[in-house]
């Protein structure tokens, strides 16, 4: 059948203007049942086709609706993953003043002691600059906020893998 087809297409590019019109109305009425692959033939072409392309817009309607759903729970895991991060944070924080304060706090009660008992003795050993003091970092502050970093940086990738993964997959 797709040799006639073609053969007829062959005559009509061959001939005048009007013999080539013929042939391409020739050409489209034996085309237009094979386009329809034998769907029965009783003007159940057409209605197939309109059910077709109702389909062909539900499906798109919906497809519409399922990124749109998608985006909508990408955006509130972000804000719940934004939450958990801001939370962690002040808690970690709180935690670092506190150790802090408690450090600082027990420094002076240790210092107002060792005062009372031995004046002269600490004054002359307040006068000299001590070596640790240089640094304005306790080891258990610089612990901590390596660790807090660290955390970060962990919970920064887990964030990054799932917006992939919601994205992607």
């Amino acid at each position: 059948m797709w040799q006639l087809l073609k053969r007829l297409f062959e005559i009509a590019a061959r001939q005048s203007a009007s013999r080539a019109c013929v042939a391409l109305v020739l050409l489209a009425a034996v085309a237009s049942p094979l386009a329809g692959c034998g769907g029965g033939g009783k003007g159940s072409d057409s209605a197939a086709e309109a059910r077709e392309e109702a389909g062909g817009e539900g499906e798109e309607a919906s497809e519409e609706a399922a990124r749109a759903k998608q985006k909508a729970n990408e955006a509130v895991a972000i804000k719940r993953e934004e939450a958990e991060l801001a939370a962690k944070r002040k808690k970690l924080e709180a935690t670092i003043a506190k150790q802090a304060s408690e450090k600082h706090t027990a420094k002076k009660t240790h210092t107002h002691e060792k005062s009372s008992k031995h004046a002269k003795t600490h004054h002359s050993k307040s006068s000299k600059p001590k070596k640790g003091s240089s640094s304005k970092e306790t080891p258990a502050e610089e612990a901590a906020r390596k660790q807090f970093a660290k955390e970060e940086a962990q919970e920064a990738a887990a964030f990054k893998r799932r917006a992939k993964q919601e994205s992607g997959g």
